[in-house]
């Protein structure tokens, strides 16, 4: 979960960027808004128009909060900021008709918006599109003859990084899965018989070994030989281990015995 975490913060600056601080200036004759980024903004900006609400939508840039500033201006209400889907958009409450003004600042580290009356000549143009009927190179285009432009750079990115962490977390998991568990496979129990309360005499067959041991308070391994591949019919291998007990069944008590006097002494 750290390494998705990480890799996710990593993605989030190639999706949007984020409308870190804004200030209001309110003047007779224009209102600027003047927007900050914390990285240099590449999205698009769409208009849309209704009776006395003009609203700018700013794609592929965030914002954390929504807020209502009211103004003292003869022609404009109050400015509504709110954010959604990676999408950040501005609404314009307004008394009259407006002209927008929309320029880059700070080496498009920020945006001006200038906002005058639309009975008002400005001589001062700097916008990337002066008129809400835009340029050929603007910034600023309206929602109805937008075309769909997306920047594929940044979506084959995410893409790519995401492929390559799939791969790394399903390697990983396989990794971690060969580690933490034995081959059962390989692993068979062939015998087992209780000696007494606390030992068993048990004979376990793995990789082409076979194990005579004793398991529980006294742990022994008794003998290990080498097995070959032809299999010995369950039965006869159940005959021949119960005669190998009884036969060494003194034996083997003699050494848990004496085991038990080594520990003592110790």
């Amino acid at each position: 979960m750290r390494i998705l975490f990480i890799f996710f913060c990593f993605l989030i600056p190639l999706v949007a960027t984020n409308l870190t601080d804004y200030n209001i200036y309110n003047r007779n004759d224009r209102v600027d808004l003047m927007l900050s980024f914390d990285s240099v903004y590449k999205g698009n900006i769409s208009q849309r128009k209704e009776k006395k609400i003009l609203e700018l939508i700013f794609n592929d840039l965030k914002y954390s909060k929504n807020e209502v500033k009211n103004l003292q201006s003869k022609f404009m209400d109050k400015i509504v900021i709110s954010s959604k889907n990676n999408k950040t958009y501005i609404m314009f409450h307004n008394k009259e008709e407006i002209n927008l003004n929309v320029s880059s600042i700070n080496d498009k580290f920020g945006i001006r918006v200038r906002i005058t009356p639309l009975n008002q000549s400005n001589t001062n143009t700097e916008g990337l599109s002066p008129k809400p009927n835009l340029s050929s190179e603007n910034l600023f285009k309206t929602k109805e003859n937008m075309p769909q432009e997306y920047n594929y750079t940044n979506y084959i990115l995410i893409i790519l990084v995401l492929i390559v962490l799939l791969i790394a977390l399903l390697w990983l998991k396989k990794n971690m899965l060969n580690r933490k568990n034995v081959n059962i496979k390989n692993f068979s129990i062939i015998f087992q018989k209780p000696l007494d309360r606390n030992n068993q005499f048990m004979i376990l067959e793995y990789n082409l070994k076979r194990y005579v041991m004793i398991i529980g308070q006294s742990n022994l391994l008794l003998e290990s030989t080498e097995i070959s591949d032809d299999k010995i019919q369950k039965d006869s291998n159940d005959k021949n281990f119960n005669s190998f007990f009884e036969e060494n069944k003194r034996k083997i008590q003699n050494l848990i015995n004496e085991k038990r006097k080594n520990n003592q002494g110790i």
